[in-house]
């Protein structure tokens, strides 16, 4: 499926894009039953993402509805500046140890990204990365 790749910003903000076109997919009913079934839930990115924020997912689905050019506006009356920088940091570290999903991170390995070489993956996103790109 072609989503934004994990460290896409909208807004200043890793991952929103992302959430978003899910988002956007499962309202149209396009999204694949994998991703329906992982949207929003508390152990993944999504998750992670949510909760850093104090979102639920139906504020997702209320801000997919919006166009991107108005998403900013959405986000900064729901947050500041400095939050947003401290989820991107987060982020690009999920799965590290210290992080969110450390301990998922080599579950997910062993099921549902069997495919994708372990060798050198540190983090969540490099991990969906390489599953999306085939590598």
């Amino acid at each position: 499926m072609n989503l934004p790749l994990p460290r896409t910003e909208l807004a200043g903000c890793i991952w929103l894009p992302r959430i978003l076109a899910k988002a956007r997919r499962l309202q149209a009913g396009t999204l694949p039953p994998d991703y329906v079934a992982r949207f929003c839930h508390p152990g993944g990115v999504d998750g992670a993402f949510l909760a850093h924020f104090g979102f639920t997912r139906e504020d997702i689905l209320a801000a997919s509805a919006l166009p991107d050019a108005e998403i900013q506006s959405w986000l900064l009356a729901r947050t500041n500046a400095g939050r947003i920088a401290e989820w991107n940091h987060v982020a690009v570290n999920l799965g590290r140890p210290g992080f969110p999903l450390d301990g998922r991170l080599p579950v997910a390995l062993a099921t549902t990204y069997k495919n994708v070489d372990p060798h050198g993956k540190t983090t969540v996103f490099e991990v969906l990365e390489a599953d999306e790109q085939g590598n």
